[in-house]
């Protein structure tokens, strides 16, 4: 909000810290702030007889130390019967001390639920102001206002070094320093404004012994019985921030039963944590394992509960206070929330037809996994019938580049498509010994992504014919296909040769270079089970700019949009920028690069660099990701 700052100021200040503003002069009315409510409307904890609150006239640090009400605010405050008192000085410190401040009743619920590192209990800190000094003042209000309040305790009080010394402020601060026996050092006294041979002269005024030794903290558990006891010992202007540098959260914490599904829209109730004495407005926040995987964007929230938003990793939702609470939520499938995120940033997308092939693929579920199993992915590889890109590339290393013509193209793409597929027995499978090959081809047949067959190669044609064995008359003679000759069928001196060969939908997939993807997706879902992938997307842009991605999805909670290639050599300068700019314009988290041979390390080093550039997260899949190894034989 814009304090003592114009709107212009204001707005540039929030754009830059990417954070929402508010005018004052609308800070009841507008944004998160207006679900807030008067700390009268809280029921307080303690009941004194009065909340001391300074008058508008006084010095600063009364108001500083307990709160400031000018005579309207006090009037409409009498209204609501409560009890509050103009203190003079020394009723204002010693208020402090017992909590009974207007500021210590606006800090009521105010509890940390999560601190860290663990924070532990330490010494009172007595801020003594000279002359009202404004740092003084400051710096005790911010010190003050991060000093831990739940897990472990900071009492710290403001005073002022002219008129303590006359007042009877020690007998009721020595009966505050009767604490348990966490730390060494009762007291600290510090200030920026009073010379530190003054200090020493109050500490003796108020009963403190000096104390020249390091401050020491600890927790125990439970709370020890030990107490500080008299003399009670001080020490001088060290350093208090280090009590107060940890990261901490605040809130007021219930549990609750509620039933969800998916997709459905389900009920959550519960008691109100917090008296409200007064019905008024208040932020709540649901944390739920429900919400795990999705994304930590406002627009996720607003599918869960319309207008929500995520604080801290919880969903926040504006409500008006009440004894009881309920919520209607419905949480979205990933596939809901990843085609939203796309419809935000794009004007259409589609499945790719290598992204069709790949989820036909993904829909046999648990299959998949076995991608990841040693030498499968390399024996379907080895099964793989080369089609025309093979072709165009033996056809260029023998006739030349240049010498490829749109005709010999044509016919290379035609002979793709009415080859034969190709098959092979296990001694043929490159790169594999024989009980390797021979246990992954079996496990592609356990999978039906192979069969195995008989081969016969025909004497008469001089064709070479696959039969499936489930083909194979068992009391009859070999027979070509082709021209019906009767033939033998390939064998060895220990019997007939078996032979593998993909189903059709496996060889066309593989040919399109689609199981990198497969291995991809099956190895980021083994890594993060919250995840969904699009195997492959064609997208145009609002300014109808075309682009594709070979992966999309979500990654345990992250946005993620990557490359797949078969080799890792292509992921060049030029590849990496172009990939890195989709994602940046798709507003994605993570850029995700992978391969299943080696990534080097001049590839990761370029592709990180790009991806600081755009404030992109980099994710990297190679060969240790993606193939593991196989176990060596004992």
């Amino acid at each position: 909000m814009n304090v003592d700052l114009s709107i212009d100021e204001a707005e540039a200040a929030a754009s830059e810290l990417g954070l929402p503003w508010v005018s004052i002069v609308h800070i009841d009315n507008y944004g998160p702030v207006r679900l807030t409510s008067h700390p009268s409307w809280l029921e307080a904890p303690a009941h004194p007889t009065s909340w001391a609150v300074s008058q508008p006239s006084s010095e600063l640090w009364q108001a500083v130390a307990a709160g400031e009400l000018s005579d309207e605010h006090l009037d409409l405050m009498k209204n609501q019967d409560l009890a509050l008192a103009n203190q003079s000085p020394d009723g204002i410190a010693r208020d402090q001390l017992l909590g009974h401040t207007w500021l210590d009743r606006t800090m009521v619920s105010l509890n940390e639920t999560y601190a860290s590192p663990a924070v532990p209990s330490t010494p009172t800190v007595l801020w003594v102001t000279s002359g009202d000094d404004l740092q003084d003042n400051w710096h005790f209000w911010n010190a003050r206002a991060l000093s831990p309040r739940t897990f472990a305790n900071m009492p710290i009080f403001l005073v002022p070094y002219e008129d303590v010394l006359h007042w009877e402020f020690d007998k009721h601060l020595l009966s505050s320093l009767d604490r348990p026996n966490e730390f060494s050092t009762d007291v600290i006294v510090t200030s920026l404004s009073t010379p530190e041979a003054k200090l020493h002269d109050l500490a003796e005024s108020l009963h403190l012994r000096r104390e020249e030794s390091e401050i020491t903290t600890s927790r125990s558990f439970p709370v020890t019985t030990e107490r500080r006891k008299a003399p009670f010992s001080y020490t001088v202007r060290p350093d208090v921030r280090r009590f107060i540098n940890f990261d901490r959260r605040y809130g007021v914490v219930l549990g609750a039963d509620a039933h969800f599904l998916t997709g459905q829209e389900s009920s959550v109730a519960f008691d109100s944590p917090v008296t409200f004495v007064v019905e008024g407005g208040t932020l709540v926040q649901l944390e739920s394992r429900m919400f795990d995987g999705l994304p930590r964007r406002d627009r996720v929230a607003s599918l869960i509960i319309d207008g929500a938003s995520w604080r801290d990793g919880s969903l926040q939702v504006g409500a008006y206070a009440t004894a009881k609470f309920k919520f209607d939520l419905n949480v979205p499938r990933l596939p809901e929330v990843l085609a939203v995120l796309l419809q935000d940033q794009v004007r259409s997308h589609s499945i790719s037809d290598k992204g069709s092939l790949a989820a036909a693929f993904q829909r046999r579920g648990n299959e998949m996994d076995a991608l990841l199993e040693p030498n499968l992915f390399e024996a379907i590889r080895a099964l793989t019938t080369p089609r025309s890109k093979s072709l165009t590339r033996e056809l260029a290393e023998v006739l030349g580049e240049q010498e490829l013509g749109r005709e010999i193209l044509e016919l290379a793409q035609s002979w793709a498509v009415l080859g034969k597929r190709a098959y092979k027995n296990v001694t043929r499978v490159e790169g594999m010994k024989g009980p390797e090959a021979a246990a992954a081809l079996e496990r592609l047949c356990e999978l039906g992504w192979a069969e195995r067959g008989l081969e016969i190669k025909c004497t008469t044609c001089h064709t070479s014919s696959f039969l499936e064995l489930d083909t194979v008359v068992a009391k009859s003679k070999a027979t070509c296909p082709a021209c019906d000759d009767s033939q033998h069928y390939t064998r060895t001196p220990s019997g007939p040769t078996i032979f593998y060969r993909l189903d059709g939908l496996v060889d066309r997939a593989s040919d399109q270079g689609v199981f990198p993807h497969l291995l991809t997706i099956s190895a980021l879902t083994r890594k993060e089970a919250h995840s969904w992938f699009l195997p492959g997307v064609d997208m145009v842009f609002h300014d109808d700019v075309k682009n594709e991605a070979d992966v999309i999805g979500l990654y345990g909670g992250q946005f993620a949009v990557g490359e797949v290639k078969t080799s890792a050599s292509e992921f060049t300068d030029q590849q990496l920028q172009k990939d890195v700019a989709v994602a940046s314009r798709l507003g994605a988290d993570v850029y995700l690069m992978a391969a299943p041979d080696e990534i080097s390390d001049e590839t990761r080093v370029l592709a990180e660099r790009k991806c600081l550039e755009a404030g992109l997260e980099l994710l990297v899949l190679g060969r240790e990701d993606l193939r593991p190894s196989v176990t060596p034989a004992s």
